[in-house]
């Protein structure tokens, strides 16, 4: 089957979820948001950067939440140093899964850094003050 024709029909003879089963994933996926544990974090939303070939590409900036002008930068590009290792064997499944725990590491590093850079800025600049909560997804 390479005609577009082909696939026309293909589709066709799948089998099409009632509109009951569509509301009801749509019903679930809401519960589930509404019942999830709200996760708040200390790091302020971040400046994101221009995009290249701007000198400041990459470079991520978490200004102060309450806007005294400091800002901690991440340069996104600059951090990854660890080398990609995949099996020449390996399956989709194992290889998404293998850029996922990179991705999961990275991040508690970077979501480490900045978390101790926003304390250390706080309590040199805000002594009396401990740094806002904001919830995020």
């Amino acid at each position: 089957m390479t005609a577009d024709t082909d696939l026309d029909e293909l589709l066709a003879r799948l089998p099409q979820p009632s509109t009951r089963e569509v509301f009801a994933e749509i019903e679930a996926a809401r519960r589930a948001d509404a019942a999830r544990t709200p996760h708040r974090t200390i790091i302020p939303e971040p400046v994101l950067p221009p995009l290249w070939p701007h000198p400041d590409s990459g470079v991520v900036r978490f200004p102060c939440a309450l806007g005294c002008g400091w800002a901690h930068a991440e340069d996104t590009y600059g951090m990854d140093e660890e080398p990609i290792s995949i099996p020449l064997s390996a399956s989709p499944e194992e290889i998404g899964r293998i850029f996922a725990e990179r991705a999961e590491r990275r991040g508690a590093v970077v979501r480490g850094r900045v978390e101790s850079a926003v304390r250390e800025h706080f309590a040199e600049a805000h002594k009396s003050q401990e740094p806002p909560v904001r919830e995020v997804w």
